[in-house]
């Protein structure tokens, strides 16, 4: 059975039978995972991802992104709660190289009730041209304590970029016990992609 809908401003929104049995199966599969991951993010690792990406031909960072969504289906506050008063600035200074790219975790900023822990990434590779740096990554946090993490904002361009993240509760001041990671997962700097529009021609104005 077809189930052509009428066109809404000019496009045709198709859908039959064999696309809603996927639809569905999909969506219990969902339902699924969130019951097995409750509000923790699961990712695989980086061989696995290389496996299905041969396996399904898909480009790795799409296999990511669809991932990332699973996760984010997770139900999680939308709004936070103000910081409250700023208590001080917990340094975190953790290095680490990969792939011709430096990651810094260099401080947080610990207020009453989050912590807003800020990353550096740095294009080492002096010889390349015209890099433009677009992190698709979340910050992970490993610790008896349960955090809940949500990206703040981030900013820069070509080979350096900056991003922050919303850790509540607040950080400990003695970070032993605490590991950090940055996973694959969402694009915390800019957001969806975007059309590119080239102006480029003369304007006279008369």
């Amino acid at each position: 059975m077809g189930w052509g809908r009428m066109p809404i401003r000019g496009v045709v929104n198709e859908y039959n039978d064999e696309v809603k049995k996927i639809d569905e199966q999909i969506l219990t599969l969902i339902q699924e995972r969130k019951a097995i991951t409750g509000k923790k993010r699961f990712s695989p690792e980086s061989e696995l991802l290389e496996e299905w990406s041969t396996r399904f031909e898909m480009d790795t960072s799409q296999i990511v992104q669809y991932i990332h969504s699973l996760n984010e289906a997770v139900p999680r506050r939308k709004y936070w709660e103000e910081p409250g008063l700023l208590l001080g600035v917990l340094p975190i200074v953790k290095r680490t190289v990969l792939e011709d790219c430096e990651y810094t975790l260099t401080h947080a900023m610990q207020y009453e009730t989050l912590s807003i822990v800020t990353v550096e990434i740095k294009y080492l590779k002096e010889t390349v041209e015209h890099v433009h740096l677009r992190p698709a990554l979340s910050l992970e946090i490993l610790s008896e304590a349960a955090y809940e993490i949500q990206p703040h904002r981030g900013h820069g361009g070509g080979a350096h970029t900056q991003m922050q993240f919303l850790v509540s509760p607040p950080l400990p001041a003695d970070l032993d016990t605490v590991q950090f990671a940055l996973i694959p997962g969402g694009d915390q700097m800019f957001g969806p992609a975007m059309t590119e529009i080239i102006l480029d021609k003369q304007i006279d104005f008369e």
